[in-house]
């Protein structure tokens, strides 16, 4: 898989969440029941869980233009550091 591949999937993946955030969002400016708040909160939390991932996805495999991907750049370190920092704030389960 090419970067301009994972490019376009990861902006796919991101159109999607923005719009199903959205609508998430505006359900719950409505009268709701209890539960149902209940459930549209689950569903932005998971949406945000999402694009999480997907965010450390594009740092790990886009994280320079004109790098390879499997080359060793002097900031390797401190990106890495900086993903893993962000990826153990994601609760997948």
């Amino acid at each position: 898989m090419n970067k301009d591949e994972l490019k376009w999937m990861l902006s796919e993946l991101n159109e999607k969440n923005t719009v199903i955030r959205g609508y998430a969002q505006l359900a719950l400016e409505c009268d709701h029941p209890k539960w149902a708040r209940k459930y549209i909160s689950s569903i932005i939390q998971h949406i945000d869980r999402i694009t999480a991932v997907t965010s450390v996805i594009a740092d790990l495999y886009l994280r320079g233009e004109d790098d390879d991907c499997d080359s060793d750049s002097v900031s390797g370190p401190a990106v890495l550091a900086k993903i893993a920092a962000r990826a153990e704030s994601i609760k997948l389960h």
